[in-house]
């Protein structure tokens, strides 16, 4: 005869094998898994700056916070004539009322901007010699096109209308020292927009690094490593 044995539902805990025990024990706390969106969302690809292509290259930084541009030791008489091609391509770039502006800034100091192209094209001999011509255009060509990088121009116009807005309450022989400080705030578009993209490359190389895949060979590797004495 089989004797079937039932235990009282109100046994102690204490009674019951400790293995038991751990069985009947309340599950920790279970952390919910992170969803794989919100996961991507907190590692997304960095964006690059708007208006920015992956491959551009801002100028070499000068060690101090800035970077080494067109604009970067300049006589004075440099310094004018850079400041009036800043001027030119916002005109042509920009329009509005920049072009008045602009027509206003070649009336007005006539006299100044023909001394300082003077100036400038004689630093040109005197630094080149006979191909100093050659080099002028190339310095020119390099120079309108600082100015009209895409990504800062709107940001530009802004500045060069302020600037424009100045230069038409200066006096006809205050130009040059108007172009010292006016300059540098021309620029400071351009220079920010630098220094975005230098922080986007940073980011985008932590990100990729962490993306990158494990060369396929160390995976087998590390999985033979794990195989065990078993293996042959």
């Amino acid at each position: 005869m089989i004797r079937i044995i039932v235990c009282a539902a109100a046994a102690s805990v204490g009674s019951v094998p400790v293995a038991a025990q751990e069985m009947l024990a309340a599950p920790a706390a279970i952390a919910a898994p992170v969803p794989a969106a919100v996961m991507l969302v907190e590692d997304a690809e960095p964006a690059l700056p708007k208006g920015a292509a992956p491959g551009f290259e801002p100028p070499a930084p000068d060690g101090a916070g800035g970077y080494l541009t067109p604009n970067r030791g300049l006589s004075g008489e440099e310094t004018t004539w850079h400041l009036r091609v800043a001027l030119n391509v916002a005109a042509l770039g920009c329009r509005g009322a920049l072009v008045d502006g602009y027509n206003a800034l070649l009336t007005a100091h006539k006299a100044a901007l023909a001394a300082t192209a003077d100036a400038v094209t004689m630093r040109y001999k005197a630094r080149f010699g006979q191909g100093w011509q050659a080099q002028h255009d190339d310095a020119m060509t390099r120079l309108y096109n600082f100015w009209a990088l895409p990504p800062a121009q709107t940001s530009f116009c802004a500045a060069a209308q302020a600037v424009l807005a100045e230069v038409a309450t200066l006096a006809p022989d205050a130009l040059p020292g108007f172009a010292a400080t006016a300059l540098p705030r021309i620029e400071a578009p351009l220079v920010a927009f630098f220094a975005d993209y230098d922080r986007w490359r940073t980011a985008h190389a932590g990100w990729a690094a962490r993306h990158t895949r494990a060369p396929i060979v160390a995976i087998a590797a590390v999985t033979r490593m794990r195989m065990g004495p078993a293996e042959p």
